[in-house]
């Protein structure tokens, strides 16, 4: 295929107008249904369809910025190093990292934007985009609470490998204060915000546990808030190992193993990439993986 196109299910009129548009033109496309036919993100067919395309184009609105499926394709692009081609519908921001492409602005679809987006896609590009990079400092006090959350989330998880629910709860209520505090006080730090999403992880499995244990993963905003908040981090930077792993336990927890196993293997190369000797964490949760997978 020459390209896949990412859109959200609320701009699928406007996706069907455009894949029409581009098969006339001659291309080959694929059109992403999987938001409204499978209510998984990545299917193993989906990855493939992915990394076999020539390019992902990215049909971005309000609503694609809010869509779990949308945002797990361009992520998921990029780490096959498929180039992403930003297509604007509205005046929605792109990720932070995709702000230094080149993007097309799709308000209207007429002929002429339709024939620059099919000479983009013909155009030959080396890998995936070059992202923007990610710049932020630390005062000693965030290093001081960046450190305390992470040593107290860390208590709470090897409380709940113990199985020691008690001691993992008086672990995480401790922690409620500190995360409320640092993340009021330094609400952008992208590992602030990271690390609110394991807290918020770490409370869903202890409100859970029982029904975790019995291979239930009951509806709860707690996961959906722990998603949302490993997605902004990758918005920042997309190849950050702990927000990828983050992401991939939550699929995990939702039995959503395609999609789980490719962010866990991301967050390990991404690990090794940045100079680390092993990713414990992430390997545990990639055998769990598997080992659900295996059945």
């Amino acid at each position: 295929m020459d390209a896949f196109i990412s859109h959200s299910s609320k701009n699928h009129a406007r996706a069907q107008r455009l894949e029409a548009a581009l098969e006339a033109r001659g291309l080959d496309v694929w059109l992403d249904d999987s938001e409204i036919r499978l209510g998984v993100l990545l299917s193993e067919e989906l990855q493939t369809s992915i990394r076999e395309s020539g390019r992902l184009v990215l049909l971005w609105s309000r609503a694609a910025s809010a869509s779990r499926w949308v945002n797990s394709e361009w992520l998921m692009a990029l780490h096959q190093d498929v180039f992403v081609l930003p297509c604007m519908l509205d005046e929605t921001p792109l990720p932070q990292c995709l702000q230094n492409s080149v993007y097309l602005d799709l308000r209207r679809i007429d002929d002429r934007d339709v024939d620059k987006l099919a000479r983009a896609i013909q155009e030959p590009h080396d890998g995936a985009n070059r992202l923007a990079p990610a710049m932020r400092s630390e005062s000693p006090e965030l290093r001081a609470a960046i450190e305390a959350l992470a040593e107290g989330q860390l208590a709470v998880t090897d409380s709940l490998g113990r199985r020691d629910l008690g001691e993992a709860a008086e672990a995480q209520s401790r922690l409620d204060e500190l995360t409320d505090e640092t993340q009021g006080t330094w609400p952008l730090d992208p590992m602030v915000v990271n690390l609110v999403g394991y807290h918020l992880k770490n409370a869903y499995m202890l409100r859970h546990w029982d029904a975790l244990q019995a291979g239930r993963a009951p509806d709860d905003d707690l996961l959906r808030d722990a998603e949302g908040r490993f997605f902004e981090t990758l918005f920042i930077e997309p190849h950050d190992p702990s927000p990828l792993n983050g992401l991939g336990s939550i699929l995990m927890l939702q039995r959503d193993l395609d999609a789980a196993e490719f962010f866990v293997e991301a967050a390990i190369r991404a690990a090794k990439r940045k100079g680390m000797a092993s990713y414990p964490a992430a390997e545990q949760d990639l055998e769990l993986v598997r080992l659900f997978k295996d059945g």
